[in-house]
């Protein structure tokens, strides 16, 4: 049995404990891991209701797709490993993805499992020209349209590299690299 509930901030090292133990501790050099600045934009936690003691987590990150369309990156989603197959996981996927939608979000990606991201509505992100910077395995970016006709407004010609939010990259006279931030709408 357990509760879902927002992520506090006093989760913290409770959450760094559960992403080290499902992913290992090198998963900070991942490509997702790159895109996640600043904290997190939404973040839940399966508790046990009588302790409060987490028992799994999930974020989501503000990400852009090109220069001008916002969406969420879910994960990391960590579920305590003697606790794995208990269905924690997948309650707070469907629990987060509509809190997103709920909060206007259109899109949301995901890099994970495709086995495990279909039965929520993600299908390949590629068909859509949605590219992850840095390796990332074969057909694991995914992209679920959580408003409805949203990607059928993608522009089927051209690339869509995922950024993080607020950045985009250019390049100054000189050719160096330049980030600058802008506050967009979600809605």
């Amino acid at each position: 049995m357990f509760q879902i509930r927002s992520e506090l901030p006093s989760d913290g090292a409770v959450i760094e404990t559960l992403n080290d133990l499902g992913f290992g501790p090198d998963r900070r050099g991942r490509t997702v891991y790159k895109l996640r600045l600043g904290a997190p934009t939404l973040g839940f936690i399966a508790a046990n209701p009588e302790t409060d003691r987490p028992l799994a987590t999930l974020r989501f990150w503000a990400v852009m797709l090109g220069l001008d369309r916002p969406a969420l990156l879910l994960g990391p989603l960590a579920v305590d490993p003697e606790l794995r197959g208990q269905g924690l996981g997948r309650a707070l996927v469907g629990h987060g993805l509509s809190v997103a939608r709920d909060r206007g979000w259109r899109l949301c990606l995901v890099s994970g499992d495709p086995s495990y991201y279909r039965p929520y509505g993600f299908e390949p992100a590629a068909p859509y020209g949605i590219a992850m910077p840095g390796p990332i395995t074969a057909g694991h970016l995914q992209v679920k349209d959580l408003a409805g006709q949203s990607l059928d407004t993608l522009p089927r010609d051209a690339a869509l590299r995922v950024l993080p939010w607020r950045c985009h990259r250019g390049d100054d006279v000189d050719g160096d690299a330049v980030v600058t931030h802008r506050r967009l709408r979600v809605g």
